[in-house]
């Protein structure tokens, strides 16, 4: 284990969704090494065909000496959404931290292009799914009387002409006004609700996408966004809540590094 890892998290209970890749299995790994049990969410198998999986992920993590468990979960059913987050009370009894990174992207098209069902099912997965992970973690965390969710956010919920489209910014955009919303609503509970813009990243998703490569040597590694996830995992509404933060600005307008 690297240096730099404190054991920030020690003791807490993750939940990560879509991490079976990219910046989901960078943030679930992150936590594991700063010492939190990691429940490694994720459906079977990518629709899109990209590879990787929640057991992997969580076999990796395992392999370095931390503690996962792998649950497939599609976070736009809420059966399988109630089902792993009882499963990860039974396992653990209690729950810290939720991060809403599952989602999917359909970008370059125009309103005439995207059919209904694409829609929906963006929809689902991007702003239903949020909304389905945060509602049944709550009583947990309500309970506890602490908690940290954290949304990602993007740059295209914010921005109209970062390429975003009318699908994916529109559902960005909503997860941001979920967020702050939120954040008010469970403040006399002491749970945080942040949102968290990574940036451009080099991952299994953002290479299938052809514009990407035009910056693709500014774009980072998900593993960049770690130490940011876990400054926000750790907060309550005590410290830091209601924010939507910028990973690139970590450590700068907001955060502390150790």
């Amino acid at each position: 284990m690297q240096e730099r890892y404190t054991n920030k998290m020690d003791g807490m209970v993750a939940i990560v969704t879509g991490a079976s890749r990219g910046l989901g299995r960078a943030i679930a790994k992150e936590f594991a090494a700063e010492g939190a049990k990691v429940v490694v969410s994720a459906r079977r198998s990518s629709p899109t065909g990209l590879t990787g999986t929640a057991v992997e992920t969580a076999n990796q993590i395992r392999d370095a000496g931390g503690e996962a468990m792998a649950l497939a979960c599609d976070v736009s059913d809420e059966e399988q959404v109630m089902a792993m987050v009882g499963q990860t009370i039974d396992m653990y009894g209690r729950i810290d931290v939720l991060v809403n990174n599952a989602g999917v992207m359909v970008l370059g098209e125009t309103l005439l292009d995207i059919a209904p069902d694409i829609w929906d099912l963006s929809v689902a997965a991007n702003l239903k799914g949020p909304y389905l992970c945060s509602r049944a973690v709550l009583a947990t965390m309500i309970e506890q009387k602490s908690g940290s969710i954290i949304n990602i956010g993007s740059r295209m919920g914010s921005d109209h002409e970062q390429g975003g489209g009318v699908l994916y910014s529109s559902t960005k955009a909503a997860v941001h006004m979920f967020s702050f919303c939120l954040a008010d609503e469970l403040k006399e509970h002491n749970i945080a609700v942040n949102i968290l813009s990574p940036g451009g990243l080099k991952t299994e998703g953002s290479a299938a996408i052809p514009w990407t490569q035009r910056d693709w040597e500014q774009r980072v590694e998900p593993e960049a966004v770690g130490p940011s996830a876990v400054y926000l995992a750790v907060q309550d509404a005590s410290t830091f809540t209601g924010r939507l933060v910028l990973r690139v600005e970590f450590g700068e307008t907001w955060g502390k590094v150790s």
